[in-house]
């Protein structure tokens, strides 16, 4: 629901923005993009016992490299001011954690984070191709275990903020590259298997809750564009 309502204020937005300027002032571009990033997070494992009581804990931060691809539309209102909405279709996949239990099996964690989208204002520098960009990120956190309880972590979703600074130019005919560097930060999550603190029993073995902190990336970013409208 959340992604509907960003998108549907952006697109109001869009409207509102481009009735203040003359129709030759308004262009439209498209935007595919090769992206390679870096990610860290630090995740805290809590594992409780059958009478509710904390058994194990362990905390540990890493980081980890992905690439993707990306796709994105911009309004562009004049030479200064573009609002953009963009997608990322791929998975972004952390490695594999695996850790030995007390009862000398082995757990497996790892998460997907599934349709990261972006809504974004660039603003260009007359003149010059730089631009910067500050915008909003959404994505859905698909958590993937092997447990020998057999319990299941909850996905969830999670939402943050992406700072960027690029250089755009022009070749012709509408074609244009961009070379860009941005920052993200993710807010932090809490999954859990779903079994209370308090509703721990011997048949689902008590509760195990992940609580992840300090997600954050750095993105570079190389794309082609098309500007139609000019």
């Amino acid at each position: 629901m959340k992604k509907i309502l960003a998108i549907v204020s952006v697109l109001s937005l869009f409207t509102f923005s481009a009735n203040a300027f003359d129709a030759s002032d308004v262009s439209v571009t498209l935007g595919v993009s090769a992206n390679s990033a870096v990610y860290g997070a630090t995740g805290k494992e809590t594992n409780r016992d059958d009478s509710g009581n904390i058994k194990e804990s362990n905390k540990e931060s890493g980081v980890f490299t992905e690439s993707h691809q990306s796709g994105f539309i911009e309004l562009n209102m004049g030479s200064m001011i573009s609002l953009g909405y963009e997608h990322v279709p791929d998975s972004i996949s952390t490695p594999e954690n695996r850790r030995i239990t007390n009862q000398n099996s082995t757990t497996k964690v790892s998460a997907d984070f599934n349709d990261l989208n972006t809504v974004y204002l660039k603003l260009n520098v007359p003149n010059s191709g730089v631009y910067a960009k500050v915008g909003y990120v959404e994505t859905d956190v698909d958590v993937k275990e092997s447990m020998a309880s057999g319990s299941t972590y909850n996905n969830v979703s999670t939402e943050g903020t992406v700072l960027g600074i690029g250089y755009s130019h022009s070749v012709e005919g509408g074609l244009g590259v961009r070379l860009e560097g941005s920052y993200m930060e993710l807010d932090d999550v809490m999954s859990s298997n779903g079994v209370s603190a308090s509703g721990a029993t011997v048949a689902n073995s008590g509760r195990n809750q992940v609580d992840v902190s300090n997600m954050e990336g750095l993105n570079a970013k190389i794309a082609v564009t098309f500007t139609f409208g000019q």
